[in-house]
């Protein structure tokens, strides 16, 4: 118990500060006021004031022995003497002196004034009758008054450690204190309980135990003093206590409406409160409360509780919480329903967790499961809960006269799309209306139906002109835009890039503020980064992921997909560590990934395997792998992991396999005019493949294509440039130099990993020991090897430091821009950098291009610029 000591002198404004706790404290206390009295320093009378289980009988116990230890008679008020009886030293204890009657209090008045006595009272605040009101005046200029409170925390544990041994659990002590609220008089009975069942160490049911009952339903030592103390309260303190127990706030004017009882004078708050059964919040102690409800018929609490209900909502109030009460108790109250529908729907936006929560509550109180079957649908979808989502949404989308038969389709498409089924997706986003023509446009795009998907933004803008859009549907939009720019024939693949990447990075900025409760087929993040993969921009790829990432948009479903290009970002870069451990996390607390996550992950273990030369892991991914591409068809959005595979098909013998899903691909690429965008990785994997293989032939072909596409792309370029080289090291025409500019190049675009590997197969076919150790010297730089180098997390593939997740340039090309306006040549630069001419030519081309710069001295202002802006 918290024990405060208040000690008036002549004037009541002395009032000492100490605030003892516990069983301890009460002795120290009690052997101080003692000494104070016999030294005559002392108050002559004491005062022990506290609710209902707070030690009041246990801190006059500690006075009565401290007092006979002195030798000082105590007797009990019932035995006390008249004053003229007195002839020695006596202490009369007065304890429960509200329940005192009226003729013995005056007697404990009347001896207050004799030299010899000593008057000691405990009482609670509560009730407080006239006679000992008179009683405590008439001491107040001459008495030491101490008030008891809940033990804190520090009290708990030594009691703790008295029952069950030293070093007890902090979660042991945190759940007494949780369940008995501190009380003197229940902590005692749980300790007692949890020593009796298992010693220092409890299990969780043992902890039941100790708090109430035990599996049998026999009451513990805790529920036994619980009932007794129970039994012993009047009917209406009872009922109050039981009301607040079942969810009644503390107000005595709604207690009394609730308990039927004239609110003046029934002082209903007093008579709780002094019981000691309420937390200083006003709720019951939750050992209490449970006493309470089970001992108390379910169908008396039940009906209290739908009283209740209906005086807080004629009050204006909104009792969600008891509305969810009444769902658990299965009571059938309309209200309620149509309560936790409204809340339901404004938690979709913050909460699907509470949303789906607050609607299964409300089918319980009595709303019609049809009417919120595509709400619970929707709250299952944005938690990732697939399976529900579809089972929710089915008998909507079955029924053409349902009122949600629309929702239905737009849920359905957004879980069909994650398990890869984009050809369904398409015909229910048009079902959904002209408002999700973007996503419908989308995956017709991905499925290959470029004029479908143009006739189908078209017709949509018709459709919806003069109505204010959405966030949403004007993100679906920009993204279903964004990636027609990426497949658009044009003169050059670079401005299709540009303009196709700008396009959905808006898209993700603009859809952050809403985007955790927006269900898409696709996050536009997780688009803008496809688009930089497959054009190395692995900066940007980086930035809008981890942007989306923080921001949680698409909440748990999207969050696996993000990661998992996170990691195909960092494999790409050569940061294997980084990767594996991105798809860990990706997998990480969850069941099994959807079909389109599950090929990136795949395709992932693959490629990490494969460039660590583990055979063994290839092998177990490989076999995991061929399951992912069977379950998922191909379209636009898998051609990374498909191209990764193909590879690795080529290393382990198995090309047939894929061969179907290549020509898949193909014809997919067809229907889209061949866009370079999307097919220069898919070429170079088919490049790596040939290489894997040693087969020219097989190289060729690929190579052309690269050739082709290197006329309107940088990347194309890049790659065409180092597939030359690869035909020609395979040949055993190693040319030094061309290989090391080549694999540089790689490492600029972000294909560290290819680079070093480039240059390691050129250095083993080289036949000149100069150029050897020059094109290993070059393969260890570009794999990290490379000794002095700085670590993994603080610099890029090819050993320098990474690009600023927001910057335009990367960190060598502003090492570059800055020797460029410094005035030196391309030789002078590639000396610095220890890098070719060559390849310092082909990074200021990036940078003029990036910039938009129009000629060299606009490009050396925007340099500047850039540079100044950066420091």
């Amino acid at each position: 118990m918290s024990v405060d000591v208040r000690t008036p002198s002549r004037t009541p404004s002395r009032v000492p500060e100490e605030r003892p706790s516990g069983s301890g404290a009460l002795r120290t206390l009690a052997r101080q006021v003692v000494g104070e009295q016999d030294g005559g320093d002392g108050a002559t009378h004491v005062t022990v004031l506290g609710a209902g289980g707070t030690g009041k009988s246990a801190a006059l116990a500690e006075l009565a022995t401290a007092y006979r230890a002195v030798g000082v008679t105590v007797v009990d008020a019932q035995n006390a003497p008249g004053p003229e009886a007195v002839t020695a030293p006596l202490v009369v204890l007065a304890d429960d002196a509200h329940r005192l009657p009226a003729g013995s209090l005056g007697r404990l008045r009347g001896l207050l004034s004799h030299p010899l006595v000593r008057v000691v009272v405990a009482y609670r605040a509560w009730p407080r009758p006239p006679a000992l009101q008179e009683l405590v005046e008439a001491m107040a200029g001459d008495r030491r008054l101490v008030v008891l409170g809940p033990l804190h925390r520090d009290a708990v544990r030594a009691c703790a450690e008295q029952h069950l041994g030293p070093a007890v659990p902090s979660a042991v002590v945190d759940t007494v204190l949780r369940q008995t609220g501190g009380l003197p008089a229940l902590v005692e009975p749980m300790l007692r309980g949890l020593a009796a069942g298992g010693g220092a160490r409890p299990d969780a049911g043992q902890l039941r135990h100790g708090t109430g009952t035990g599996t049998t339903g026999t009451p513990g030592p805790l529920g036994e003093r619980i009932l007794a103390d129970l039994a012993d309260l009047d009917e209406c303190t009872r009922s109050v206590l039981h009301a607040l127990a079942a969810g009644a706030p503390l107000d005595a004017d709604l207690l009394a409406d609730l308990l039927a009882v004239p609110s003046e004078g029934a002082d209903l708050v007093q008579r709780a409160q002094a019981t000691g059964a309420l937390l200083p919040t006003g709720e019951v102690v939750p050992a209490i409360r449970e006493a309470l409800l089970r001992s108390t018929p379910n169908d008396v609490t039940r009906a209290l509780r739908r009283r209740l209900f209906v005086l807080l909502l004629e009050r204006g109030e909104e009792p969600v919480e008891l509305a969810r009460t009444l769902a658990a108790d299965r009571i059938r109250e309309p209200r309620a329903a149509r309560l936790l529908v409204e809340h339901a729907d404004a938690a979709l936006r913050e909460s699907p967790v509470l949303a789906g929560a607050l609607l299964s509550d409300a089918a319980d109180v009595g709303a019609p499961a049809a009417s919120l079957a595509v709400r619970r649908a929707l709250a299952a979808a944005l938690v990732g809960d697939l399976d529900a989502a579809l089972q929710w949404a089915d008998p909507a989308l079955r029924d053409e006269s349902a009122p949600d038969h629309r929702p239905a389709a737009g849920v359905t498409a957004a879980v069909l799309a994650h398990r890869g089924l984009l050809g369904s997706t398409a015909d229910l986003y048009r079902l959904a209306g002209p408002h999700r023509a973007g996503s419908a446009a989308l995956a017709l795009l991905a499925t290959g139906a470029r004029d479908e998907a143009e006739a189908e933004l078209a017709a949509a803008q018709g459709a919806t002109r003069g109505r204010a859009p959405n966030i949403v549907s004007g993100c679906e939009s920009l993204m279903a835009r964004g990636v027609l720019e990426s497949i658009r024939p044009g003169p050059s693949t670079a401005e299709a890039a540009t303009t196709a990447l700008s396009t959905l990075t808006r898209a993700a900025a603009l859809l952050e503020p809403v985007g955790r409760t927006a269900l898409l087929m696709d996050t536009p993040a997780a688009l803008a980064a496809l688009v930089a993969l497959h054009t190395g921009e692995l900066g940007s790829a980086q930035s809008v992921l981890e942007r989306a990432l923080a921001a949680d948009v698409g909440g748990p479903p999207a969050r696996p997909r993000h990661l998992l290009l996170l990691a195909w970002t960092a494999m790409l870069r050569g940061r294997m560590a980084t990767a594996a451990g991105q798809l860990a996390e990706a997998q990480a607390g969850r069941g099994p990934l959807e079909p389109r996550d599950e090929l990136f992950l795949r395709a992932l273990e693959v490629g990490l395997a494969r460039r660590a030369s583990d055979l063994p892991a290839l092998l177990r991914a490989w076999g995991r792998a061929r399951e992912a591409v069977v379950r998922h068809p191909v379209d636009l959005f898998a051609l990374l992991p498909l191209g990764e595979l193909v590879v690795a098909a080529a290393r382990l013998g198995e090309t047939a396999r894929l061969a179907p899903h290549l020509a898949e691909a193909g014809a997919l690429l067809g229907r889209l005019g061949d866009p370079p965008l999307w097919s220069t990785s898919l070429h170079w994997s088919g490049a790596q493949a040939a290489i894997v293989m040693g087969d020219p032939a097989m190289l060729q072909p690929h190579a052309a294509a690269l050739v082709g596409a290197a006329r309107t792309s940088f990347y194309a370029a890049v790659l065409a440039d180092a597939g030359r080289s690869w035909l020609r090291v395979l040949t055993g025409d190693v040319d030094a130099s061309a290989v090391l500019s080549a694999a540089e190049r790689l490492a600029g675009i972000g294909l560290t990993w290819d680079g070093s590997r480039l240059a390691g197969q050129a250095a083993a076919r080289a036949v000149r020991s100069a150029d050897r150790a020059c094109l290993l010297q070059c393969a260890r730089a570009l794999s990290g090897e490379e000794p002095g180098s700085p670590p993994s997390g603080q610099a890029d593939d090819a050993g320098r430091a990474p690009a600023g997740p927001t910057g335009v340039l990367s960190p060598r090309e502003r090492e570059i821009a800055a020797r460029v306006v410094e005035g030196l040549t391309y030789r002078e630069i590639g000396g610095r950098l220890y890098i070719s001419a060559k390849t310092v030519e082909h990074h200021v081309s990036r940078m003029r291009q990036r910039l938009g710069a129009s000629n060299r001295s606009d490009l050396l202002a925007r340099l500047r610029a850039e540079l100044a802006e950066e420091s």
